[in-house]
């Protein structure tokens, strides 16, 4: 399919090339009070031919080959031999004329048949390479920003793939922790997290996904914490709004319930955590509260900045310019409050 449409776009230029030419080679004839004899036409088409000859050939050769650093020389060398050459040629095409075609044509000096070429030689000089320059450059900014979207593309895809590694760590520890105690519940953790598998092998891949399953997956997430926590600690989860109607990058919000859960629940202190997502026609509001309560000692959770790293720089690659976030860790409470502006 690709191949047509380069073969098309082909067509074009080359139909828009001969239109421009076309019309330039008319523009002498357009005179009404001009005498037009074949004389005329002969000189004004092979000098025409010579000035399309420079053109392509500074355009497709010249520039290609010379105008690079270090060989500038070479270049304007090149072209002033174009120009001298450009001269000769149509100056020795008129004598041709004169003597074949026109005998009795009032012939001006050779030293003003020769520099007459030179003008509209330079402007076509100027012409062609303008283009040809300028066309360069666009295509250097497109390879230089495709590049750039690649080098993103890479960078989201490394971030995402450390996601599910470093979630999925974390929820082996929960149900080893159940196995552990032989709890009842380890049998219900485990398809849990075979369901928040399922999620991740199979939703999160794409692009963006509904924003009503990543709040099932939050919701799928929480349930499995329920089953080690204790009874007291309280845990709310308020939704405003229709999550169906958005869609959100995957396992966005997951790293910040996470982060709550591992350090805001403590079997010595009362415990709370509190999350709440507000959706509107152009705005996802996302809030979560919990106790700080640190645990220098667990080399577990001295790694699990992680996460929190890890989403920030995808909400930059992601969202640039269409989110804000806040960070308050101060005192007793850790709050968050995300907000997600939707083009």
């Amino acid at each position: 399919m690709q191949r047509p449409s380069g073969n098309l776009s082909r067509f074009y230029t080359i139909a828009i090339h001969i239109l421009i030419w076309g019309g330039l080679f008319m523009i002498p004839f357009i005179d009404d009070n001009r005498h037009i004899t074949p004389h005329f036409i002969w000189r004004n088409a092979i000098l025409f031919v010579l000035l399309m000859a420079f053109y392509y050939f500074n355009t497709y050769f010249l520039i290609r080959k010379f105008y690079l650093p270090g060989r500038m020389l070479y270049y304007f060398l090149a072209i002033i031999g174009c120009l001298v050459l450009i001269a000769s040629l149509n100056l020795l095409s008129l004598e041709i004329l004169d003597n074949y075609i026109s005998p009795d044509f009032h012939r001006p000096s050779h030293l003003h048949r020769f520099f007459f070429p030179v003008f509209p030689s330079l402007f076509v000089f100027a012409i062609s390479t303008a283009i040809r320059i300028t066309n360069e450059w666009f295509k250097a900014e497109k390879q230089k920003k495709e590049m750039e979207n690649e080098k993103l593309n890479s960078e989201l895809a490394f971030l995402k793939s450390q996601v599910n590694p470093h979630f999925l760590f974390n929820i082996l520890n929960n149900i080893c922790s159940l196995a552990r105690k032989k709890s009842d519940h380890t049998e219900d953790a485990i398809i849990k997290l075979s369901q928040l598998m399922r999620y991740m092998l199979y939703e999160s891949k794409d692009e963006k996904v509904s924003l009503e399953k990543e709040v099932e997956y939050l919701q799928n997430y929480i349930e499995l914490q329920r089953l080690r926590i204790s009874e007291s600690v309280v845990i709310q989860f308020v939704i405003n709004g229709k999550p169906e109607t958005k869609v959100i990058e995957p396992m966005l919000l997951i790293p910040f319930v996470e982060n709550a859960f591992k350090h805001g629940v403590s079997y010595l202190e009362d415990s709370q955590i509190d999350i709440r997502l507000d959706i509107t026609n152009d705005h996802l509001q996302f809030h979560i509260e919990n106790n700080m309560i640190r645990k220098s000692d667990d080399p577990v959770q001295q790694e699990s900045g992680i996460g929190l790293k890890n989403v920030l720089r995808r909400l930059e690659l992601i969202y640039p310019g269409q989110h804000s976030i806040r960070i308050d860790d101060r005192g007793t409470k850790y709050r968050v409050d995300l907000e997600i502006r939707f083009i």
